[in-house]
């Protein structure tokens, strides 16, 4: 029967609230150059509380070379946005993408190429920053981008602190956990997603590098502002630390370890800044927002823990 046949892979899109976004962000998906022999499809978990990107996906389904599935889930939550996605797929291997980003045209043939070729359980790839509205990016771009030093098809397993599933490829058979695999309790604080990774390295999981698996974030206004910057370092600093308070088992150790390196870090990073600001200002910055970092890795406690996601934003 049409539409029965096994499928390579289920890209899965979180989206809440942020309709031109997502035309985007489907579209990049919709313009990938596919093999015959790589089937797939689009999940779209639709996070807001009336449904209101239905419209939206209903547009771009008619037509589209590459099957959209349309999935309502009124609780809002990144973690809980990404499981009711990976329950929904169907594919054999889960690409994700925000909505706020978008892909190039070789983007899944990489990604599902690295895992191939490499025999790995999951690929990532880079992810370069752009501006909304025309705006320029300028230095806020470093803060918004993600990269590895490494080629094309490198065992990047060592750096899985350092990514992050918005630009990823899963193995499905990974992700069928009860409950899903992302963490509900960091819905609104974000690292559900570093934790995740966590325990798939402790498991002995491997990750492929998919250097040309590009994508790009979109950065609206808003976030082009140091104090958002400051708090979102702040935050992934918080993020390095608690997720091996999390894991399972927990590893005293290493949250001691990384609570070291947070109070050198804000030791140096401080004092740089002071001593950078009156002859380098752009140097003091980067110094300062270092710092920030430094402290959320030191105050990782969830009462020190701030929401940049929370219920207006799903990535």
């Amino acid at each position: 029967m049409p539409g029965t046949e096994p499928l390579s892979v289920s890209v899965v899109i979180p989206t809440l609230n942020r309709h031109r976004a997502l035309t985007r962000a489907l579209s990049s998906v919709l313009a990938q150059t596919l093999t015959p022999n790589l089937r797939a499809e689009v999940v779209v978990v639709d996070n807001s509380l009336d449904s209101n990107a239905r419209a939206v996906v209903e547009g771009l389904s008619a037509g589209a070379p590459i099957p959209i599935r349309y999935i309502a889930m009124p609780r809002p939550g990144i973690a809980t946005a990404r499981n009711t996605g990976i329950a929904a797929a169907r594919g054999a291997w889960i690409a994700f993408l925000d909505d706020d980003e978008t892909a190039g045209p070789d983007w899944l043939t990489s990604l599902l190429g690295v895992v191939e070729r490499g025999g790995y359980d999951a690929a990532f790839g880079p992810v370069s920053a752009r501006a909304e509205e025309g705006q320029e990016i300028g230095p806020f771009a470093a803060y918004f981008a993600r990269g590895v030093t490494a080629p094309d098809g490198a065992d990047v397993t060592r750096f899985s602190a350092y990514l992050g599933t918005n630009n990823s490829m899963f193995a499905a058979a990974l992700c069928q956990v009860p409950g899903g695999p992302f963490e509900e309790q960091l819905n609104n604080i974000g690292g559900e997603d570093s934790l995740f990774l966590h325990r798939l390295a402790h498991e002995g999981r491997r990750f492929g590098w998919a250097a040309q698996a590009k994508v790009t974030e979109w950065v609206p206004p808003r976030r082009l502002d140091w104090g958002y910057v400051r708090r979102r370092r702040f935050l992934s600093g918080q993020i390095r630390t608690f997720v091996h308070d999390m894991a399972r088992p927990r590893s005293r150790a290493s949250v001691a370890r990384w609570m070291c390196v947070g109070v050198a870090q804000t030791l140096v990073s401080g004092a740089l800044s002071l001593l950078l600001k009156p002859i380098n200002p752009p140097a003091a910055r980067h110094h300062r927002i270092a710092a920030c970092g430094g402290l959320g890795k030191v105050f990782w406690m969830p009462r020190f823990r701030v929401s940049l996601y929370g219920t207006g934003l799903v990535s």
